[in-house]
């Protein structure tokens, strides 16, 4: 197969064939470009255009772009707004005989071209896995908002014995503690739970806890398919800490959490359990989020301690930043005027 043509069909709302889009997610282990959350999406008027690209009418690779434009402007002014974000990294199927390089070359050419008709004033690009190569570039414009930060990943490939020994010796004591006290785990349908659990992590941080109601329906579509899982840890019967997988592919994302102040190191036993299930069901990599790359003094809570706790499970740190682009400057200082308008009204 050559490389030297490409097709690049755009569709909004969802893929020209979504079964094949969905099969190359799965074989990429990237659950934020299948087409599943595009319905959790709209939660914040994002909508879905899928760039797809195709090499002799197969498809070899694309990326998902969300549009946003506010709801509150006239019709006239609301591209002032307008914002596509790449959330996740370009999909690939690096089994066929086809050079990256040149297939990024026109993806990112098409996407620029679409950007411009559709009067985008901002572009905002995230790794999520820590493949920064798969992520659409416009250094012609301006950053106008870098976050450098770190995401944490563990080979599951590796033997039990080899996992367990690469976690931090006081990791490993707190597990350790939490098998003489009979901890156990337990799996659950039970969302409302794992909000209680959260309730208790971010009762005393001046942080705000993530939206209740999105997190409740991109967990309900995820599970209808099968993606998502909720993992407790409890002594006696009462539930000390809780996490919510999502597993896609090769790959489980641990996305949210929530914690009652033990001493029983119920959450080094919760995601030791985790890593083990999860190898003997076949992941290759479960991924704990993002990590500080550095201590901040305003925020050593997740720069020290969250990140510390994720790290000591024998996690890679992978250096990634996300990026937004002023595509029209001054449009985007007028919809910045606008925004203070709307959150004092």
């Amino acid at each position: 197969m050559t490389d030297t043509d490409f097709k690049i069909i755009i569709t909004k709302n969802k893929p020209l064939q979504p079964d094949a889009w969905n099969q190359l997610s799965v074989q990429c282990s990237n659950i934020w470009q299948s087409t599943f959350n595009d319905e959790v999406q709209l939660f914040f008027n994002n909508r879905a255009w899928y760039f797809q690209c195709f090499n002799q009418e197969k498809l070899i690779g694309g990326v998902k772009i969300y549009f946003y434009e506010s709801k509150r402007l006239p019709g006239f002014i609301r591209s002032i707004s307008s914002r596509a974000t790449q959330g996740s990294e370009i999909l690939f199927d690096d089994s066929k005989n086809i050079d990256f390089d040149n297939f990024l070359i026109a993806l990112t050419d098409a996407i620029k071209k679409w950007l411009k008709t559709k009067r985008t004033t901002t572009f905002y690009s995230y790794s999520f896995y820590g493949e920064t190569g798969k992520l659409i570039s416009l250094s012609e414009y301006k950053k106008v908002w870098e976050s450098r930060i770190g995401i944490a990943k563990i080979d599951l490939t590796k033997k039990i014995e080899e996992l367990r020994k690469e976690i931090n010796p006081k990791h490993r004591s707190e597990i350790i503690k939490a098998e003489k006290n009979n901890l156990t785990i337990e799996f659950s349908n039970d969302i409302e739970l794992l909000f209680l659990l959260m309730d208790e992590t971010y009762k005393n941080q001046d942080s705000h806890a993530p939206n209740k109601n999105f997190i409740c329906r991109e967990y309900e579509i995820l599970k209808s398919n099968n993606f998502a899982q909720l993992v407790f840890a409890k002594h006696n019967g009462k539930y000390l800490c809780g996490a919510l997988l999502y597993n896609f592919g090769k790959s489980s994302l641990y996305n949210f959490g929530g914690t009652v102040k033990n001493s029983l190191g119920a959450g080094q036993f919760l995601h030791w359990e985790i890593m083990k299930y999860l190898k003997v069901s076949g992941f290759q990599n479960y991924f704990l989020g993002e990590t500080s790359l550095e201590i901040t003094k305003t925020n050593l809570k997740f720069s020290e301690g969250i990140t510390k706790f994720k790290l000591r499970f024998g996690a890679q740190q992978i250096p990634v930043s996300h990026t937004g682009y002023a595509l029209k400057p001054m449009q985007l200082k007028l919809w910045n005027i606008f925004k203070k308008i709307f959150i004092r009204s």
